[in-house]
């Protein structure tokens, strides 16, 4: 059932008010004005809905152009955007291999607020979502035909006020290309020195103008990229670890940095087995050879660091199986249609879009723990067995299907967007638009060699329908399983998320009121929106019957806005004051799944002392409304890692004074007491909240821009400070925060909400938890921002960096009642310093380019004691990229390039080694050749 709950009281009229009752001023301003001069050209800037002569602004706004763009040589926007120091690694190729259905998303992330606080435009509209594996809804920027881009605006900061929810962090503005003339092609090829992820696109575009007053344009774009896998890198994530110290004494760290390491039971080619050494305390692994029946041990679990990696000689191939980052494929087809008429302009485009991407980890195996006795009346059991192990040693089996091959996801999106807007002016100064947008993304998610729970049980029995039918498969521990079995017990399945956006806007710009130091303008609108998601999971995924189950999400909504912004010149032409602008703005937001209302606001100043310096301040408060699956999802079981405060080595801590341990005991646990999931991942049954309301954030910019044309030309300098405050942060209670809260409360006491959401068996044993979201955390992220850019001549240098000053979660211990902060500004991916510096030179038909970029290193867990552990601190990133371009004739170019010229490579330090951290990529040196082509 589609869920769209109505607010209690209706609303629609007020939110409607404030735009109609600003608006109705706009006709009277100049309508008997015969003489108003021609208005210059007026232009918007990203940050604000007003029509002004100037590019200048309060917001603090950094532009990449279309030849920055080039430059990278970058294919896949994303990749461009994320090497800047202002973004995190949001969605990429190498985060999307470790979450099932993410591969092949690129989804922005600006200032580590994560990807639900970063707004995304395409010239000015929000454009239509697409769903990830947990059913949030993003703008995929992989949609976006990179050879169309002519421009890109990131502005930091709150921006509620103009563009509504989700503006916290700031704002991406990708501004495409408008009549476009000619045709133009582009080929690029690259791949990397040590071999995987090549790359290969081709980029067509053609325009042509007609009747002097309409251009249509169409562009072609396709990519594709190949896979980099754990075995393509001698040093991926797979190869060395931090380990568990096996000689630890006095003054040695708890953890080693060890290289040359490999799992025992994953992805294991062989049929293997472990048995209890209560002499170690562990468990010893033997192989098991099915043409003798003979038995060898593999590995003891005293030569083990941390029960199952050994050195690579006495394990199995642990990069085998896995990607460092995923295969890419796209293909783009955008066009558009604008056509100018004597009062008013048209304008329609269409994108159509499709991704396809995989991922894999090692194949599906089956675990089962059990005394040789119980192996005999269940197995023929071969004599190697019974003669080497007594009845009471515990056998631990872990059977691999690896001829079935690895464990693969697929996931393929298609993507429909279109546009049509209605432009025009009104008595020469009064800009108006009105803007229709609809969308959908329909995803399939293929899963296969999924395991089967209900027909193969925790004794490894075969189970199910078979059994009543009489026709069940065979299967032994001893021997590799029948394809029959295989068959029967290995599963594939598909599951689809369709999600759909339709929005209208419509806006006015223009001047009020001639005042001394300036005109007075004003911009005012509303806005329409209606946004669904619908996840249908396959009917063998929502059963129960695999290792997680998931439910139909089935949720929609209605939001209605209105919005008004001034501008209000203040002073001009005086001593020390050039310019002084006021700006000033206000939205409020219906939402038809909430019951209150959203407001925010901004504030801000432009102060032009004179033409070379000036000052920019801007004060706004902004809001996030809660996604609807964190509203509305339906209950999903998995399995996660759950610290249990009730086992014996969990049990003395908590509050001083002593109420956990006491709470346990209310609980029926006593000291001593061995959690059943200390040793396995526990149960969570998750679930949306529908009580959740909005997050809120103040956000504060101040920044100086320098123009020093006296003293040195072509030099703009700037600095800005800037500082966001969210409030009533949407936050997860994970099952350990569940159950520790339970106990860690109150005093002799387990009534409360936490011990509500936690469910365990008569023993003590934990059955399962329920996570909940909830408004109780929040966060704080500030620092600088630098840019600087000089040209001389043909040379020219642009740089840009940003000093993080804090990037913290303040979170409530609900046993003190006291909020803990935690700031973590300099760990590892939350670098202290980024920068980017773009340096280019012109000789008549060649152009070179040098781009170096600069992320400061840090702690893995920069909480951890500093001697915990012997080396969890990566070498900075530094990046070296070079490129030339030469101008062959008057239509053709070509360009070659090296990226990572230094093979900066985070293989060289396990915690960088899985190239998950933008920056220290184990991709290594690689390089790229094109041509572009006009027609």
């Amino acid at each position: 059932m589609s869920i769209n709950k109505r607010p209690k009281r209706n609303l629609n009229r007020s939110l409607l008010a404030l735009a109609i009752a600003s608006a109705s001023m706009a006709p009277a301003v100049y309508a008997n004005d015969d003489d108003q001069a021609e208005a210059p050209e007026r232009i918007t800037v990203t940050g604000s809905r007003i029509m002004r002569a100037s590019f200048e602004a309060p917001s603090p706004t950094v532009v990449i152009s279309a030849e920055d763009i080039k430059i990278t040589g970058a294919n896949n926007v994303n990749d461009i955007l994320t090497g800047m120091p202002q973004f995190a690694d949001g969605f990429d190729s190498a985060s999307g291999n470790y979450s099932f259905g993410n591969s092949g998303l690129n989804i922005l992330d600006l200032r580590n607020m994560g990807e639900e606080r970063t707004l995304v435009l395409i010239n000015g509209k929000r454009p239509a979502l697409v769903a990830t594996d947990y059913q949030g809804m993003f703008a995929d920027v992989g949609t976006i035909p990179a050879s169309l881009i002519e421009r890109v605006e990131v502005m930091t900061g709150g921006a509620s006020a103009i563009y509504g929810s989700d503006a916290i962090a700031g704002v991406v503005n990708f501004i495409l290309k408008k009549d476009f003339e000619g045709t133009q092609a582009n080929a690029h090829f690259s791949g990397t020195q040590e071999g995987g992820h090549s790359t290969r696109s081709f980029n067509f575009t053609h325009g042509f103008s007609f009747n002097d007053d309409g251009n249509v344009t169409v562009a072609f774009d396709y990519l594709s990229e190949s896979a980099l896998t754990q075995n393509n890198r001698e040093k991926s994530y797979n190869y060395q670890r931090s380990v568990t110290n096996p000689n630890k004494g006095e003054g040695q760290p708890a953890k080693i940095w060890k290289t040359n390491v490999s799992p025992i039971p994953w992805g294991v080619p062989q049929t293997i087995f472990s048995v209890y050494n209560g002499d170690d305390g562990g468990y010893d692994w033997y192989d098991f050879d099915e043409a003798t029946q003979e038995v060898a041990l593999r590995a003891r679990y005293k030569d083990m660091y941390d029960g199952w990696l050994v050195d690579a000689d006495k394990g199995y191939e642990g990069t085998a199986w896995g990607h460092i980052e995923d295969p890419f494929e796209r293909i783009n087809l955008f066009t558009s249609l604008n056509y100018q008429f004597d009062s008013f302009d048209v304008g329609f485009d269409v994108t159509l879009a499709r991704t396809k991407s995989n991922n894999v980890i090692d194949p599906p195996f089956k675990r089962a723990w059990m005394q040789v006795k119980e192996v005999k009346e269940l197995f023929d059991t071969p004599a190697s067995i019974t003669n080497n192990f007594d009845d009471e040693d515990w056998i631990g089996f872990h059977h691999t299907f690896y001829e079935r091959g690895g464990r693969k996801h697929t996931n393929t999106r298609d993507y429909f967007s279109s546009s049509l807007t209605f432009s025009g002016v009104y008595a020469d100064d009064w800009f108006w638009d009105v803007n229709f947008v609809t969308g959908k993304s329909m995803a399939s998610l293929d899963r296969h060699t999924e395991m089967r729970q209900d027909r193969f049980t925790s004794k490894m029995q075969v189970a199910g329908e078979c059994v009543e039918a009489g026709n069940c498969p065979t299967f032994s521990p001893f021997e590799r399983s029948s394809e029959a079995f295989m068959d029967y017990v290995i599963d594939s399945f598909t599951s689809t998320t369709d999600t759909v956006n339709h929005s209208f806007t419509a806006n006015l710009s223009g001047d009020l009121y001639e005042l001394p130091a300036g005109t007075l303008q004003m911009s005012t609108g509303v806005e329409a929106r209606y946004e669904s998601i619908y996840f249908d999971p396959h009917e063998l995924w929502a059963s129960g019957n695999l290792s997680s189950t998931m439910q139909v999400l089935d949720a929609s909504r209605n939001i209605k806005e209105a919005y008004i912004e001034v501008l209000i010149p203040v002073l001009s032409d005086l001593p020390f004051v050039d310019q002084l602008d006021v700006e000033a703005a206000y939205r409020i937001a219906d939402y038809s799944t909430n019951d209150s209302l959203f407001e925010s606001s901004k504030l801000a100043v432009n102060w032009m002392i004179n033409d070379q310096v000036r000052l920019r301040s801007i004060f706004s408060q902004a809001v996030r409304a809660p996604q609807l699956y964190e509203q509305f999802r339906s209950e999903s079981i998995g399995y996660s890692t759950i610290t249990d405060p009730c086992d014996a080595d969990e049990i003395d801590g908590g509050p001083s004074d002593g109420r956990r341990k006491a709470n346990c005991a209310l609980l029926g646990i006593e000291p001593g007491w061995t959690s059943n999931i200390k040793t396995q991942r526990g149960q969570s049954r998750s679930s949306g909240n529908p009580d959740l309301k909005q997050e809120k954030a103040d956000t504060l910019t101040v920044g100086l821009v320098l123009t020093p044309s006296k003293l040195v030309e072509d030099l703009t300098i700037s600095i800005d400070y800037f500082d966001i405050k969210l409030k009533d942060k949407i936050s997860e209670f994970g099952g350990s925060d569940i159950l520790k809260n339970c106990v860690d409360l109150s005093q002799n006491s387990i009534d409360n909400m936490f011990c509500d959401l936690a469910f365990r068996k008569d023993n003590g044993d934990v059955e399962y938890v329920k996570p909940l979201s909830l408004n109780f955390d929040s966060g704080r992220v500030r620092g600088v921002d630098l840019e600087a850019y000089y040209s001389w001549d043909a040379l020219s240098f642009d740089f840009k960096a940003s000093r993080m000053l804090e990037d913290s979660e303040t979170t409530r211990n609900f046993a003190t009642g006291l909020d803990e902060t935690n700031n973590e500004v300099g760990q590892l991916g939350r670098p202290k310093w980024a920068s980017s510096l773009v340096t280019k030179y012109q000789l008549d038909d060649l152009t070179l380019s040098w781009t170096f970029k600069f992320k400061m290193s840090g702690r893995f867990d920069d909480d951890a004691d500093p001697g915990y552990r012997d080396s969890d601190t990566p070498s900075h990133s530094r990046i070296h990229n070079l490129r030339a371009d030469y101008q062959l004739t008057d239509n053709a170019s070509v360009y070659i390039g090296i990226n990572n010229v230094t093979d900066n490579n985070g293989g060289d330090h396990w915690t960088t080694s899985r190239g998950a951290y933008n920056g220290w990529s184990i991709l290594g040196r690689s390089g790229y050749i094109g041509i572009d082509y006009d027609f």
